[in-house]
């Protein structure tokens, strides 16, 4: 057993060589941020002070030679090899949220549109889970590996769970999800993780940037905003290829009925018929912004729109302290 101590809270614990320095520390009840825990987001890096860490495989790709070189690992794939002296800010909004796995049954499926399907997931009796607008959970059946799926629904009826999945065309369990799933089916769940969630203690204007199926915790945050009267400017841009996979028509709904909240479909790859922004929903925000300074941004999607979206926010300015992301990593669905 080696000893993990964070340099900037001082709390330490005790963790095996077989374990990654993550899930020591979440297993402790330390709140250290992450995200994918697949070693692609990048959310769960920190300094190495003192100590040694090995990796089981080769150096991580959210590892670049500029954190190498400041002694920066990747907390939810290394392995501590004596006792490690590192550098970590704990998130102290996640204090108070448990991690459960519970039961949980299949209450509704509902097809969105030819690749998107909305499932409703109900927790029985009088059980709940806890979590905050944004976070994700681990949707686990016994015939395969669990698969992480944003929540797609406001903390206000904690017993009813919302996913929105997309059907990926190798991957095995989508494939079970759009074509043997059914209502009733008893499956479990591992949550609520990571730490892309609402900052409600600021009232800075927010800019959303969705990638396809980035739109469910995107969806979750907004519908909380909306739920405690926040009165903060929002602007959502839903990035897509086209009209079709905008399979929600709750954006265009909230910017009809609130006067704080913008709504911007951008679509990739659009026919002629569209009226609407074209190319990347990243490059949208940048022209309709001159100055990020005051704003915090909130991105979610797949990893390339999510490095692209941070890249083009900071150099207009954005404080990258105010730069919230969750990037979706499809290719784990073919494993």
């Amino acid at each position: 057993m080696f000893t993990v101590l964070n340099q900037k809270t001082g709390k330490s614990f005790q963790i095996s060589e077989d374990s990654a320095v993550l899930d020591g520390a979440l297993s402790h009840g330390l709140n250290f941020p992450y995200g994918c825990q697949n070693g692609f987001c990048g959310k769960c890096k920190a300094i190495i002070l003192n100590g040694e860490i090995e990796y089981e495989d080769e150096i991580p790709p959210a590892i670049t030679d500029e954190d190498l070189e400041a002694n920066m690992v990747l907390l939810c794939q290394c392995r501590a090899k004596s006792d490690l002296y590192i550098a970590v800010d704990e998130i102290d909004a996640l204090a108070n949220i448990e991690v459960r796995s519970l039961p949980c049954r299949v209450e509704k499926i509902n097809r969105l549109n030819h690749d998107v399907i909305q499932i409703l997931l109900k927790i029985p009796g009088s059980q709940s889970m806890q979590y905050l607008a944004g976070q994700y959970l681990d949707l686990e059946h016994s015939d395969f590996e669990p698969r992480a799926y944003s929540i797609a629904n406001a903390p206000v009826n904690s017993n009813i769970v919302e996913l929105h999945v997309r059907l990926v065309e190798d991957g095995e369990f989508t494939n079970f999800i759009f074509n043997t799933l059914k209502e009733k089916t008893i499956l479990r769940i591992e949550g609520p993780k990571g730490d892309f969630f609402l900052r409600e203690e600021s009232d800075r204007p927010i800019i959303f940037i969705a990638g396809g199926t980035g739109f469910g915790p995107i969806k979750a945050i907004l519908e909380h905003l909306i739920a405690i009267n926040s009165e903060r400017d929002v602007h959502l841009y839903w990035g897509v290829r086209d009209e079709v996979d905008l399979y929600s028509s709750l954006p265009s709904e909230w910017a009809g009925k609130y006067p704080a909240i913008n709504f911007v479909p951008v679509l990739s790859e659009a026919n002629g018929a569209w009226k609407g922004e074209h190319g990347y929903v990243h490059e949208s925000v940048i022209r309709d912004f001159d100055d990020l300074s005051d704003y915090e941004v909130y991105a979610c999607g797949p990893p390339v729109m999510v490095e692209a979206a941070a890249k083009s926010c900071l150099e207009k300015g954005l404080n990258k302290d105010n730069f919230y992301s969750d990037a979706f990593e499809y290719a784990f669905e073919s494993s």
